[in-house]
């Protein structure tokens, strides 16, 4: 498509997936405002009037990428099967997805460090979607008796924090493939289906 024809939302979309190529061949540190203009044939100029620093697309980037995620994640809540099936498949997609991204793109490691270490806001706005999502399968699962007793949100967090070892992007690259990740999630399974949580909700106190 034309520069001179795009919407400016098509825009910040080409500026986001040409920043994001760049930062993968060749690292986020090294790739400067001006190499992501020369990718698209227009002037640093037009980037700095999307986004007003290389920080500012950075973080753009960052949640763009999480999103698609998250995307993914609610893609397999709402596919079919129990809420056990479900919660199973969604923890599996997200960890094969970061896998893919961790271990095939070494360079998205830099921006991964950078965004925890300044504990950018799409990482905890990313964090909590997945919550909100296991959440509410631990609902549906409640309500047909696959899952225990317990505040639907609390073992959503806790379901996200025992699966940490698959989905953190620095243990990750440690994990030894779909059989671990298959054995952590078998464990969260048979923690939600018990029936005498440690977790449970204030109101059954």
């Amino acid at each position: 498509m034309n520069i001179a024809r795009r919407t400016s939302e098509e825009t910040r979309q080409c500026i986001l997936v040409a920043a994001w190529d760049l930062f993968r061949q060749i690292g986020f540190r090294k790739t400067t405002v001006a190499d992501i203009a020369k990718a698209l044939g227009m002037s640093s100029a037009n980037i700095y009037r999307f986004f007003p620093s290389k920080d500012a697309l950075t973080q753009a980037i960052c949640r763009n990428q999480l999103d698609l995620l998250v995307a993914t994640a609610r893609t397999a809540a709402a596919g079919p099967g129990s809420a056990s099936e479900r919660v199973r498949a969604v923890l599996m997609h997200l960890y094969r997805d970061l896998r893919d991204q961790m271990t095939n793109h070494q360079r998205v490691h830099e921006v991964v460090a950078v965004a925890m270490e300044e504990n950018w806001a799409a990482i905890d706005e990313f964090l909590d979607a997945c919550k909100t999502t296991i959440a509410g399968l631990v609902a549906q699962g409640q309500a047909s008796g696959e899952f225990g007793p317990g505040d639907p949100a609390m073992l959503g967090e806790m379901a996200m924090a025992a699966s940490a070892a698959i989905h953190h992007p620095t243990l990750i690259a440690h994990c030894s493939g779909d059989f671990e990740a298959e054995a952590v999630v078998a464990f969260v399974m048979r923690a939600l289906a018990n029936k005498n949580p440690l977790m449970v909700s204030p109101s059954s106190e």
